[in-house]
Protein backbone atom coordinates (compact mmCIF):
# COMPACT_ATOMS: atom_id res chain seq x y z
CA UNK A 1 0.00 0.00 0.00
CA UNK A 2 1.34 3.40 -1.26
CA UNK A 3 1.86 6.36 1.36
CA UNK A 4 -0.52 8.28 -1.27
CA UNK A 5 -3.15 5.34 -0.75
CA UNK A 6 -3.08 6.09 2.98
CA UNK A 7 -3.03 9.25 3.50
CA UNK A 8 -3.26 11.75 -0.01
CA UNK A 9 -1.27 14.63 1.69
CA UNK A 10 1.74 12.28 2.01
CA UNK A 11 2.26 12.40 -1.49
CA UNK A 12 3.35 16.50 -1.13
CA UNK A 13 5.82 15.72 1.66
CA UNK A 14 9.22 17.58 1.07
CA UNK A 15 12.24 15.41 0.79
CA UNK A 16 14.66 15.51 3.94
CA UNK A 17 16.49 18.43 5.00
CA UNK A 18 14.91 20.28 2.08
CA UNK A 19 12.67 23.57 2.93
CA UNK A 20 8.80 23.35 2.61
CA UNK A 21 7.53 24.44 -0.68
CA UNK A 22 6.63 28.00 -1.99
CA UNK A 23 3.05 27.85 -0.84
CA UNK A 24 1.85 28.52 2.92
CA UNK A 25 1.22 25.93 4.82
CA UNK A 26 -2.60 25.56 5.68
CA UNK A 27 -3.92 27.90 8.56
CA UNK A 28 -5.23 26.23 11.71
CA UNK A 29 -6.59 28.25 14.34
CA UNK A 30 -5.41 28.29 17.68
CA UNK A 31 -8.65 27.38 19.25
CA UNK A 32 -9.09 24.32 17.16
CA UNK A 33 -5.55 23.11 17.06
CA UNK A 34 -5.47 22.88 21.03
CA UNK A 35 -8.54 20.89 20.91
CA UNK A 36 -7.83 18.59 18.30
CA UNK A 37 -4.27 18.09 19.99
CA UNK A 38 -6.08 17.04 23.11
CA UNK A 39 -8.78 14.77 21.63
CA UNK A 40 -6.05 13.13 19.58
CA UNK A 41 -3.72 13.02 22.78
CA UNK A 42 -6.56 11.76 24.99
CA UNK A 43 -7.04 8.90 22.02
CA UNK A 44 -2.99 8.30 21.67
CA UNK A 45 -2.64 7.98 25.60
CA UNK A 46 -5.35 5.77 25.99
CA UNK A 47 -4.36 3.24 23.48
CA UNK A 48 -1.17 3.29 25.21
CA UNK A 49 -2.03 2.23 28.30
CA UNK A 50 -5.07 0.34 27.84
CA UNK A 51 -3.29 -2.30 25.56
CA UNK A 52 -0.37 -2.28 28.36
CA UNK A 53 -2.52 -2.96 30.06
CA UNK A 54 -3.58 -6.28 28.10
CA UNK A 55 -0.69 -7.21 27.70
CA UNK A 56 0.36 -7.58 31.77
CA UNK A 57 -2.60 -8.98 32.21
CA UNK A 58 -1.91 -11.91 30.16
CA UNK A 59 1.92 -11.74 31.10
CA UNK A 60 1.49 -11.86 34.88
CA UNK A 61 -1.72 -13.99 35.55
CA UNK A 62 -0.21 -17.22 35.18
CA UNK A 63 -3.44 -19.38 35.44
CA UNK A 64 -4.51 -17.02 32.24
CA UNK A 65 -1.71 -18.42 29.77
CA UNK A 66 -3.89 -20.19 27.18
CA UNK A 67 -3.35 -19.76 23.82
CA UNK A 68 -6.69 -17.58 23.47
CA UNK A 69 -4.71 -14.78 26.04
CA UNK A 70 -1.71 -15.21 23.64
CA UNK A 71 -3.47 -14.56 20.47
CA UNK A 72 -5.18 -11.15 22.85
CA UNK A 73 -2.09 -10.41 23.93
CA UNK A 74 -0.82 -10.72 20.56
CA UNK A 75 -3.52 -8.66 19.48
CA UNK A 76 -2.85 -5.80 22.37
CA UNK A 77 0.93 -5.90 20.92
CA UNK A 78 -0.33 -5.18 17.25
CA UNK A 79 -2.59 -1.76 18.68
CA UNK A 80 -0.07 -0.95 20.99
CA UNK A 81 2.54 -0.48 18.40
CA UNK A 82 -0.06 1.27 16.29
CA UNK A 83 -0.99 3.72 19.01
CA UNK A 84 2.62 4.16 19.92
CA UNK A 85 4.79 4.31 16.38
CA UNK A 86 2.00 5.51 13.61
CA UNK A 87 -0.77 7.68 15.51
CA UNK A 88 1.15 9.92 16.80
CA UNK A 89 2.43 11.13 13.13
CA UNK A 90 -0.83 10.62 12.19
CA UNK A 91 -2.16 13.18 14.55
CA UNK A 92 1.14 15.59 13.38
CA UNK A 93 -0.38 15.44 9.78
CA UNK A 94 -4.04 16.20 10.91
CA UNK A 95 -2.60 19.10 12.82
CA UNK A 96 -0.26 20.52 9.95
CA UNK A 97 -2.43 19.61 7.38
CA UNK A 98 1.26 18.63 5.20
CA UNK A 99 3.94 16.17 6.03
CA UNK A 100 7.05 17.37 6.62
CA UNK A 101 9.56 14.65 7.57
CA UNK A 102 11.02 13.35 4.15
CA UNK A 103 9.15 10.69 1.79
CA UNK A 104 11.63 8.02 3.16
CA UNK A 105 10.16 8.39 7.02
CA UNK A 106 6.75 8.96 5.13
CA UNK A 107 6.98 5.55 3.01
CA UNK A 108 7.98 3.79 6.69
CA UNK A 109 5.47 5.11 8.62
CA UNK A 110 2.93 3.95 5.75
CA UNK A 111 4.45 0.31 5.93
CA UNK A 112 4.23 0.38 9.43
CA UNK A 113 0.85 1.48 9.63
CA UNK A 114 -0.63 -1.27 6.90
CA UNK A 115 1.96 -3.78 8.99
CA UNK A 116 0.21 -2.70 12.36
CA UNK A 117 -3.39 -2.90 11.50
CA UNK A 118 -2.92 -6.30 9.29
CA UNK A 119 -1.43 -7.54 12.16
CA UNK A 120 -4.23 -6.74 14.54
CA UNK A 121 -7.11 -7.56 12.17
CA UNK A 122 -5.13 -11.09 11.50
CA UNK A 123 -5.16 -11.50 15.54
CA UNK A 124 -8.59 -11.56 15.21
CA UNK A 125 -8.78 -14.19 12.68
CA UNK A 126 -6.81 -16.50 14.99
CA UNK A 127 -8.83 -15.79 18.02
CA UNK A 128 -11.98 -16.40 16.12
CA UNK A 129 -10.18 -19.59 14.99
CA UNK A 130 -9.36 -20.53 18.37
CA UNK A 131 -13.15 -19.57 19.97
CA UNK A 132 -14.35 -21.95 16.78
CA UNK A 133 -12.45 -25.01 18.43
CA UNK A 134 -13.03 -23.99 21.93
CA UNK A 135 -17.10 -23.94 21.60
CA UNK A 136 -16.75 -27.01 19.23
CA UNK A 137 -14.38 -29.31 20.93
CA UNK A 138 -14.64 -28.28 24.56
CA UNK A 139 -12.58 -31.51 25.93
CA UNK A 140 -10.30 -32.25 23.15
CA UNK A 141 -9.75 -28.30 23.38
CA UNK A 142 -5.73 -28.52 25.48
CA UNK A 143 -4.81 -31.04 23.10
CA UNK A 144 -5.98 -29.62 19.84
CA UNK A 145 -4.43 -25.72 20.37
CA UNK A 146 -1.12 -26.71 21.95
CA UNK A 147 1.53 -23.36 22.53
CA UNK A 148 3.11 -25.02 19.25
CA UNK A 149 0.47 -24.25 17.43
CA UNK A 150 -0.45 -20.77 18.82
CA UNK A 151 3.32 -20.08 18.33
CA UNK A 152 3.10 -20.93 14.65
CA UNK A 153 -0.11 -18.91 14.13
CA UNK A 154 1.45 -15.82 15.71
CA UNK A 155 4.34 -16.36 13.36
CA UNK A 156 1.79 -16.62 10.27
CA UNK A 157 0.02 -13.63 11.61
CA UNK A 158 3.21 -11.55 11.59
CA UNK A 159 4.60 -13.28 8.12
CA UNK A 160 1.57 -12.58 6.12
CA UNK A 161 1.14 -8.84 7.82
CA UNK A 162 4.82 -7.99 6.81
CA UNK A 163 4.07 -9.41 2.81
CA UNK A 164 1.11 -6.93 3.12
CA UNK A 165 2.68 -4.21 4.10
CA UNK A 166 5.00 -3.77 1.00
CA UNK A 167 2.70 -4.24 -2.15
CA UNK A 168 2.32 -1.06 -4.11
CA UNK A 169 -1.37 -1.96 -4.93
CA UNK A 170 -4.45 -0.49 -2.68
CA UNK A 171 -7.02 -2.78 -3.56
CA UNK A 172 -4.58 -5.79 -3.54
CA UNK A 173 -3.76 -4.75 -0.04
CA UNK A 174 -7.25 -3.84 1.54
CA UNK A 175 -8.26 -7.19 0.26
CA UNK A 176 -5.33 -9.14 2.06
CA UNK A 177 -5.38 -6.54 4.91
CA UNK A 178 -9.18 -6.31 5.83
CA UNK A 179 -11.94 -8.44 3.13
CA UNK A 180 -10.18 -11.77 3.47
CA UNK A 181 -9.98 -11.88 7.19
CA UNK A 182 -13.09 -10.72 7.19
CA UNK A 183 -14.90 -13.16 5.14
CA UNK A 184 -12.91 -15.45 7.80
CA UNK A 185 -13.93 -14.26 10.85
CA UNK A 186 -17.65 -13.88 9.44
CA UNK A 187 -17.61 -17.48 9.05
CA UNK A 188 -15.73 -18.89 11.90
CA UNK A 189 -18.08 -16.38 14.42
CA UNK A 190 -21.61 -17.89 12.37
CA UNK A 191 -19.99 -21.41 12.64
CA UNK A 192 -19.47 -20.67 16.71
CA UNK A 193 -23.14 -19.42 16.45
CA UNK A 194 -24.71 -22.60 14.82
CA UNK A 195 -22.30 -24.96 17.12
CA UNK A 196 -23.10 -23.29 20.27
CA UNK A 197 -27.26 -23.31 19.63
CA UNK A 198 -26.45 -27.33 18.95
CA UNK A 199 -24.36 -27.62 21.86
CA UNK A 200 -26.66 -25.99 24.51
CA UNK A 201 -29.92 -27.35 23.16
CA UNK A 202 -27.92 -31.18 23.30
CA UNK A 203 -26.49 -30.14 26.78
CA UNK A 204 -29.69 -29.48 28.17
CA UNK A 205 -31.33 -32.51 26.45
CA UNK A 206 -28.71 -34.94 28.30
CA UNK A 207 -27.64 -35.60 24.62
CA UNK A 208 -23.52 -35.83 23.95
CA UNK A 209 -23.17 -34.67 19.96
CA UNK A 210 -19.34 -35.30 19.37
CA UNK A 211 -18.48 -39.06 19.02
CA UNK A 212 -14.79 -38.72 19.55
CA UNK A 213 -16.12 -37.20 23.37
CA UNK A 214 -18.63 -40.09 24.16
CA UNK A 215 -17.27 -42.12 27.22
CA UNK A 216 -18.23 -45.63 26.49
CA UNK A 217 -19.81 -46.70 30.20
CA UNK A 218 -19.96 -50.68 30.48
CA UNK A 219 -22.35 -52.48 33.02
CA UNK A 220 -21.73 -55.80 33.00
CA UNK A 221 -24.66 -58.18 33.14
CA UNK A 222 -24.91 -59.74 36.87
CA UNK A 223 -23.41 -56.32 38.30
CA UNK A 224 -25.07 -55.34 41.83
CA UNK A 225 -26.50 -52.10 41.38
CA UNK A 226 -23.93 -50.08 42.57
CA UNK A 227 -22.42 -50.91 39.42
CA UNK A 228 -25.02 -48.77 37.50
CA UNK A 229 -25.11 -46.03 40.07
CA UNK A 230 -21.40 -45.91 39.30
CA UNK A 231 -21.79 -45.85 35.67
CA UNK A 232 -24.52 -43.19 36.26
CA UNK A 233 -22.85 -41.36 38.18
CA UNK A 234 -19.45 -41.27 35.36
CA UNK A 235 -22.09 -40.27 33.35
CA UNK A 236 -23.40 -37.09 35.00
CA UNK A 237 -19.49 -36.15 36.25
CA UNK A 238 -18.55 -36.09 32.53
CA UNK A 239 -21.97 -34.42 31.41
CA UNK A 240 -21.43 -31.58 34.19
CA UNK A 241 -17.13 -31.37 32.84
CA UNK A 242 -18.18 -31.11 29.68
CA UNK A 243 -21.39 -28.16 30.09
CA UNK A 244 -19.00 -26.48 32.79
CA UNK A 245 -16.50 -26.15 29.78
CA UNK A 246 -18.59 -25.46 26.90
CA UNK A 247 -19.72 -22.49 29.06
CA UNK A 248 -16.55 -21.32 29.63
CA UNK A 249 -16.21 -21.34 25.97
CA UNK A 250 -18.89 -19.74 25.13
CA UNK A 251 -18.63 -17.03 27.56
CA UNK A 252 -15.20 -16.25 26.23
CA UNK A 253 -16.86 -16.29 22.35
CA UNK A 254 -19.85 -13.89 22.93
CA UNK A 255 -17.42 -11.21 24.84
CA UNK A 256 -14.80 -11.48 21.43
CA UNK A 257 -17.57 -11.51 19.27
CA UNK A 258 -18.38 -8.10 20.45
CA UNK A 259 -15.02 -7.23 20.21
CA UNK A 260 -14.35 -7.89 16.66
CA UNK A 261 -18.12 -6.30 15.58
CA UNK A 262 -16.99 -2.59 16.96
CA UNK A 263 -13.68 -3.52 14.58
CA UNK A 264 -14.97 -4.18 12.10
CA UNK A 265 -17.50 -1.13 12.51
CA UNK A 266 -14.29 0.93 12.83
CA UNK A 267 -12.94 -0.20 10.08
CA UNK A 268 -15.09 -0.90 7.37
CA UNK A 269 -15.64 2.72 5.99
CA UNK A 270 -11.41 3.03 5.81
CA UNK A 271 -11.31 0.08 3.67
CA UNK A 272 -14.58 1.19 1.36
CA UNK A 273 -13.40 4.38 0.79
CA UNK A 274 -9.72 3.23 -0.16
CA UNK A 275 -10.35 1.36 -3.15
CA UNK A 276 -12.61 3.27 -4.30
CA UNK A 277 -10.30 6.30 -3.77
CA UNK A 278 -7.53 4.89 -5.78
CA UNK A 279 -9.47 3.51 -8.91
CA UNK A 280 -10.71 7.06 -9.06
Amino acid sequence: MTPEALLPNCSNCSQQGAPPGPGPEPALSVGKAVLLGLVLGVFLVLGVLGNVLVILWVALQRPLRSATHVFIGNLALADLLLSALVLPFSAALELRGRWALGRPLCDAWAALDVLCCTASILSLVAIAGDRYVGVSYPLRYPALVTPRRAGLALVGVWALAAAISEPAYAIFSAVGSFYAPLAVLLVMYARVYVVACRETRALREGRKTEPSERVTLRVHRGNTAASEDHAHTHTHTHRALRLLKFSREKRAAKTLGIVVGCFVLCWLPFFIVLPIGECV
